[in-house]
């Protein structure tokens, strides 16, 4: 390649080294620039590396026909729902009643049941199991799923059954439960 500055070829291959140059030069600003000032950003808005998501809880389904005292699961295990149940404060600054309830009362089989509730008694990381009533006997047996209360006792999962009925769940922890929610299946 000929840089000579006596010669047009010489002068044409410099002037254009240069240009490529520059471009590189400007490109790499351009780049380190934009990346510091999208750091700086993600910081000021409060994200860190630190921010783990919140534990993933299985949800499981249950597609026997006939009630029996032993679920059994049939799909692979699914992750719980993100989204934070709404709750409206309590009247005259009572103190929070335990809740649970479902967000459908008839669903067909193998249809998704969302489950919240509060316990605000047990705070927050208190593992609690979902249990259902058994038509036959009225004993309460553990449906396949637990979940874990968050930040004043706060808790929602979801659950997929096959067996039609009228069914009673709640959520159970030691000689804790919620109250019981009903929900028919068809």
């Amino acid at each position: 390649m000929d840089l000579s500055r006596d010669t047009v070829t010489g002068e044409r291959n410099r002037f254009a080294l240069k240009v490529v140059l520059g471009l590189v030069i400007a490109g790499a600003t351009i780049g380190l620039a934009t990346g510091f000032l999208g750091a700086s950003a993600i910081r000021a808005l409060g994200f860190s590396a630190d921010d783990d998501p919140a534990p993933v809880q299985p949800a499981a389904t249950d597609d026997a026909d006939e009630p029996s005292d032993e679920p059994s699961p049939t799909d692979e295990p699914t992750a719980e729902p993100t989204t934070e149940p709404t709750t409206e404060p309590e009247p005259d600054g009572q103190k929070p009643r335990t809740r649970f309830q479902v967000e459908q009362d008839a669903v067909s089989a193998g249809e998704r049941i969302d489950l919240s509730g509060r316990a605000p008694k047990l705070g927050a990381g208190e593992t609690l199991q979902i249990q259902r009533r058994e038509a036959a006997s009225g004993s309460w047996s553990d449906f396949p799923v637990t979940v874990e209360t968050r930040k004043g006792g706060r808790f929602s999962t979801w659950i997929v059954t096959g067996r039609t009925g009228t069914w009673e769940f709640r959520a159970a922890s030691g000689d804790f439960s919620t109250p019981t929610a009903t929900v028919t299946i068809n």
